[in-house]
């Protein structure tokens, strides 16, 4: 796991990384049938995909990010019915070109069309958000690892994993979860460790 960590901080934004047992697993699965339970006030009802995916590999790990790291683009969708309606900007110029139109909505940094947001407000069928998993093939150097992914967490989850780093919390701005799986009889005596994949909520 050692090998994992030092390619993980290798990578530009990374700046704390986390190795989380059973228990932490079980309270990040709380924390994620919460958060979609309750969903979002805005965009209604969530379906954390990303999350899933990463509690299903063989391991999960953590790591916290800094200004520096470059997050995920279009990893979040604003759907209504199975049409895409909004999702996440992550360039800022891009945003406030988005804030100067009056045909979007911007809402942090996912935009969503205004007209359609509208019609999702008042219809019975609500929109919803979708937060999906993106592949992190670069720690895959590491022998014996394959199908990574990183995944957002929610916000009791990230606030989870700040409070079991030693580093000071100002320096971080995110989170996230990675997943990995172990290919049998490959990985070397350094990975070998009990697989934290069970029943996924």
């Amino acid at each position: 796991m050692d090998e994992i960590r030092t390619e993980l901080l290798s990578s530009k934004g990374i700046g704390s990384v986390l190795f989380l047992d059973e228990t932490d697993r079980k309270k990040i699965i709380e924390f994620e049938r919460e958060d979609e339970l309750n969903g979002s006030i805005i965009c209604g009802k969530k379906d954390n995909v990303g999350i899933r995916q990463v509690l299903d590999c063989d391991v999960m790990m953590g790591f916290l990010t800094n200004k520096e790291f470059q997050w995920p683009t279009n990893h979040i969708k604003v759907m209504h019915g199975d049409k895409v309606i909004g999702e996440d900007v992550c360039n800022p110029l891009d945003l406030q070109e988005y804030h100067d139109d009056n045909k979007y909505c911007v809402l942090g940094n996912i935009v969503i069309l205004y007209e359609e947001f509208l019609k999702g407000k008042s219809s019975t069928d609500p929109i919803y958000m979708v937060i999906n998993a993106h592949p992190f093939p670069s720690i895959e150097v590491v022998s014996g690892i394959s199908g990574a992914l990183i995944a957002s967490p929610s916000r009791a989850s990230d606030e989870y994993m700040r409070s079991l780093s030693q580093e000071d919390k100002m320096l971080h701005v995110g989170s996230f979860l990675i997943g990995f799986n172990l290919k049998p009889l490959e990985y070397a005596s350094s990975l070998v460790a009990t697989p934290l994949k069970s029943s996924v909520y």
